[in-house]
């Protein structure tokens, strides 16, 4: 069991596209689940043309969304391919769709056709806004899920307009709580036999992780404004420019603030009346920041980090993406990989972030060609070679 991961004899049915359900689903797979991935005959997940190109169907952003998983083309459009969708369903355990609310049952793979075929089946719908209330019709795109669900809203320079994350935090957050909530509901089946529906909105997951933001204006607080690297109730907390011109994020606090002093050449600064301690400095922090920022200015970053560090103090640098994969401690942790990919060549892949003594996590295959397992799929259903020709010309799969 252990060498083919925690959730080895568990098996997916794939209906998503994009981003929020495949990442769901891949790290489903990661874990040890057997997934088909259901895509439509003539172009397959959109995503596969998307830049950067490895190879003919085959893009970085693809790749990283749908490693783990089989690809059967189908059309659910048609009499035939639905049928096929729902035979599937009857040996699947879990299905996940991310249709717009009332796609899936117009196409006939909605919950109460699923369950008819599996009775304690999962089955987790992700949608921008859920499956009720005013907004459900609506499309669910990451950018504007980070606008309505209050991050813009909070993110961005001191005094400037909002800022929208370019890792895309409502989407990857979805996938995250679909799988989370799927693992729950597995865990329910084992105890009781009954499978359930799990409904995922994209908004919910974003008001959610508002966390001690959102419980502090529900409570009574004002509604923070947008700060850039500060923390508004930490000071000094934020990214300064150092002589080098790169950036260093440090978190000082109450207790490191005498020896944050004189680390930096300022040890007056530790018994000012206006800064002796973190109400003070939330006050005056208009004074006490151009003064640390004029100081940070005269090294560079890796200096004032090693001493900031070797006094105790909590410190690191902004890193871009390309030396964030060549930190030491990226490549210690391997949370970079290579594998081969038949049509794309040599891919460099990101790890899951799970380190499991018991039952490892690993990538189980690499990402699918369009319909690369078409014909092994619908021959495990008892269909003919014969048949999957007739079908392959009439546009089923």
């Amino acid at each position: 069991m252990s060498a083919h991961g925690p959730l080895f004899g568990e098996s997916v049915l794939d209906l998503t596209r994009a981003f929020g359900g495949p990442l769901c689903t891949m790290m489903l797979g990661e874990m040890g689940a057997q997934v088909i991935k259901v895509e439509e005959p003539s172009s397959g997940d959109e995503t596969r043309t998307w830049p950067v190109k490895l190879g003919a169907g085959l893009s970085t952003y693809f790749a990283t969304l749908n490693r783990n998983k089989h690809s059967l083309t189908l059309n659910l459009k048609s009499d035939e391919g639905r049928a096929i969708a729902l035979e599937l369903a009857g040996r699947s355990g879990i299905f996940v769709e991310n249709f717009t609310p009332g796609v899936a049952e117009r196409l006939g793979v909605g919950y109460e056709a699923i369950r008819s075929k599996r009775p304690d089946v999962i089955y987790c719908s992700i949608s921008g806004f859920g499956q009720s209330g005013p907004y459900r019709n609506r499309k669910g795109y990451d950018p504007i899920l980070q606008a309505m669900g209050g991050l813009m809203g909070v993110t961005g320079e001191k005094g400037g307009g909002p800022i929208k994350s370019m890792i895309p935090v409502a989407d990857i957050a979805a996938g995250l709580a679909a799988s989370n909530a799927i693992l729950a509901a597995i865990v329910h089946r084992e105890k009781t036999g009954e499978g359930q529906y799990l409904d995922m909105s994209m908004m919910d997951v974003m008001v959610s992780l508002t966390t001690i933001l959102g419980t502090a204006v529900l409570n009574g607080g004002r509604v923070p404004p947008r700060s850039g690297t500060e923390n508004p109730v930490r000071v000094p907390s934020a990214a300064f420019e150092c002589s080098d011109g790169k950036y260093l994020q440090l978190v000082p606090n109450q207790r490191q603030w005498k020896s944050f002093c004189d680390v930096v050449g300022a040890p007056e600064l530790a018994d000012d009346p206006r800064f002796i301690d973190n109400l003070a400095r939330i006050d005056n922090q208009d004074e006490l920041y151009p003064r640390l920022r004029a100081i940070f200015r005269t090294r560079t970053s890796a200096e004032w980090e090693d001493k900031l560090l070797a006094a105790g103090i909590p410190a690191g640098p902004i890193l871009l993406l390309d030396e964030l994969f060549k930190n030491p401690q990226v490549v210690a942790r391997e949370m970079v990989f290579e594998y081969d990919h038949p049509t794309g060549g040599p891919v460099k892949a990101l790890n899951l972030p799970f380190r499991m003594s018991g039952s490892p996590v690993r990538m189980n295959c690499v990402p699918p060609d369009l319909g690369e397992h078409t014909d092994d799929i619908l021959k495990s259903l008892g269909r003919s070679s014969e048949d999957i020709r007739r079908m392959r010309e009439s546009g089923v799969v």
